[in-house]
């Protein structure tokens, strides 16, 4: 199965709407219901002026309606308009969708149908479903990684200008976990608190007004570990043994997966191009402002060390996946992985 490209896709579908480019169907769905809801406000916003949507927009709810009326509706003539707009929220709860199918026959070319899923997907299997992928626009949101979270956060902050330190996307991500909707709302809060002027969100920044502590955390742990600061490295692996669901251990492998990651990417540039740490920092997205962990961490562990420790996350990750752990808890798994990366 392709792989999909939720945020690529998100703004294509973005770029097409806000030039005035609407198709006749959308239908947005997906687990993840933050691309989908932010695609359907913004057809809102932009199909219609305000002073056309009193006798033009209709809003209707699946478990309220039925594919007859949408039909129905859809057949309408707008008053006045160019278009007119129908959104089906939740329509996840349309009972007996097939129905559409005939819509689907005769498409309005005055019309704008959107069907808006609220994290959950379309049957694939139906032939309603297969008919609409011939000819309409299906956007399907799949929920990103917890592993993930850093890098999306920093491309979500690059999206809307700014850009924001790989310490503060690593402590975002862990209060947040994968909830893009409460990232966007702590990024909204965050835009309001810091100056205009202020391109790059630090992790102070985030502690300051997000209201997250930075004592026991996994910034504050790569950065133990860039400097081989064994004794708070092993009180903060303690600290998320005993507190499992605020600190799940997943989430901790995947930020230091993001950080060595990171590391590695530095130690190959180096090689690569014959520079500096600083330099290849760089060119690995690192701006040198907040590069000090990674720089600290270069020189902590070669480029084959830090290749091991890639690979002691991800053998840490099967183990807690699989029966390999034994009887050992998310702590005990964590305190053994950060006595390797010590070592490494």
């Amino acid at each position: 199965m392709a792989k999909i490209d939720t945020a690529g896709q998100y703004e294509s579908l973005r770029k097409e709407i806000e030039s005035g480019n609407f198709k006749p169907v959308y239908i947005l769905m997906g687990e993840e219901p933050f691309y989908p809801e932010r695609l359907c406000s913004l057809i809102m916003e932009r199909a219609l002026q305000p002073h056309e949507r009193d006798f033009n927009q209709t809003v209707l709810y699946g478990a309220d309606t039925s594919a007859e009326e949408i039909v129905s509706v859809c057949g309408r003539y707008p008053m006045m308009a160019e278009r007119t707009l129908v959104v089906v929220r939740e329509a996840q709860a349309l009972k007996k969708p097939e129905g559409l199918g005939v819509y689907l026959d005769h498409i309005s070319p005055t019309t704008v149908l959107v069907l808006l899923f609220s994290g959950k997907n379309m049957d694939k299997r139906t032939s309603f479903y297969k008919k609409a992928a011939k000819s309409c626009v299906i956007f399907e949101s799949v929920k990103v990684r917890e592993e993930a979270m850093p890098r999306w956060i920093e491309s979500w902050f690059r999206s809307i200008g700014r850009s924001i330190e790989p310490q503060g996307a690593m402590l975002l991500a862990e209060y947040a976990g994968n909830d893009l909707r409460k990232i966007s709302v702590e990024s909204d809060k965050l835009l309001k608190a810091v100056p205009e002027s202020q391109k790059t969100i630090t992790a102070a920044d985030i502690e300051q007004n997000v209201g997250i502590s930075r004592e026991f955390n996994t910034g504050e742990l790569t950065s133990a570990l860039a400097v081989r600061d064994g004794d708070k490295a092993f009180r903060i692996a303690w600290f998320f043994g005993e507190s499992p669901r605020q600190y799940p251990l997943q989430m901790t492998l995947g930020f230091l997966f993001f950080f060595f990651s990171k590391v590695e990417m530095i130690h190959a540039i180096m090689l690569r191009d014959r520079i500096s740490a600083k330099d290849a920092a760089s060119k690995a997205g690192v701006y040198y402002s907040y590069a000090g962990p990674y720089l600290s961490a270069v020189r902590s562990y070669s480029l084959r060390g830090t290749m091991r420790v890639i690979s002691w996350i991800r053998e840490c990750d099967w183990r807690s996946k699989s029966n390999s752990g034994g009887n050992a808890a998310e702590g005990e798994l964590l305190t053994e992985l950060i006595g390797k990366i010590l070592s490494a």
